[in-house]
């Protein structure tokens, strides 16, 4: 009986043994990913999109315009970030968004700061902007991208005047120049089609005395907007 008992006992413990082996394993399945992956899409200097930038009067906005979009292009999505100042220290602020493409021809209004319009809109506008980066992603519905991306510089006639001109710092590029427009804004970007372009909310009258480096030249010396070819 002492026997038949032990035999009995050993049974029951690698029974239980087996049992919770067995719970304790795990069937694991391999999920594959059928995304598939974007391809590069590639563009010539004539197809490229044509990026504007344009500041309002008051330097609280810029205008975004994209021109001569390609009919291939359906999505564009954009990203602008910049440096403000905040109660005396530097915040990095920034606005972006998802545009479904309907036209050649897109614009958007880029509030630098923040809207609450509840009860009517109330702004709080970002103070201390100087410039940052703006990226645009153009997609295709047979899931190809290409991204542009470039410095800006966000100046008013009063800062031209005191540092003689415009750059970008990131670009090495330096236009030396003088304005007699007393309180206008300027932004400085590198534009999609490889050559560098100055938007303004007034008409840019000023002189352009050098452009840095050589290789950069503009023909309309009497005005500061306008595009500054790379030779």
């Amino acid at each position: 009986m002492k026997i038949n008992k032990i035999v009995s006992f050993t049974l029951i413990i690698l029974l239980s043994s087996f049992f919770l082996s067995a719970c304790g394993k795990k069937n694991t399945t391999t999920v594959k990913n059928n995304t598939p992956t974007p391809k590069t899409l590639e563009l010539s200097d004539t197809e490229k999109p044509i990026i504007s930038l344009i500041p309002r009067t008051d330097g609280h906005e810029l205008k975004l315009k994209i021109d001569n979009i390609p009919s291939k292009i359906t999505q564009i999505e954009y990203e602008l970030i910049y440096t403000a100042q905040d109660s005396g220290m530097e915040m990095e602020k920034g606005v972006g968004d998802t545009i479904k493409v309907t036209s050649k021809n897109i614009e958007r209004d880029l509030l630098l700061g923040t809207a609450s319009c509840t009860n009517g809109c109330k702004y709080k506008y970002d103070e201390g902007i100087t410039g940052g980066t703006l990226s645009l992603t153009f997609y295709t519905d047979d899931n190809q991208s290409v991204t542009y991306e470039t410095p800006f510089t966000l100046k008013t006639s009063s800062d031209i005047k005191k540092a003689g001109g415009l750059s970008l710092s990131l670009e090495n590029l330096e236009i030396k120049a003088t304005t007699t427009t007393k309180s206008d804004y300027f932004v400085l970007i590198k534009n999609f089609p490889s050559y560098y372009s100055v938007f303004s909310n007034g008409t840019g009258v000023g002189k352009i005395t050098s452009i840095s480096p050589a290789n950069v030249t503009k023909d309309n010396t009497s005005t500061i907007i306008g595009d500054y070819l790379i030779k």
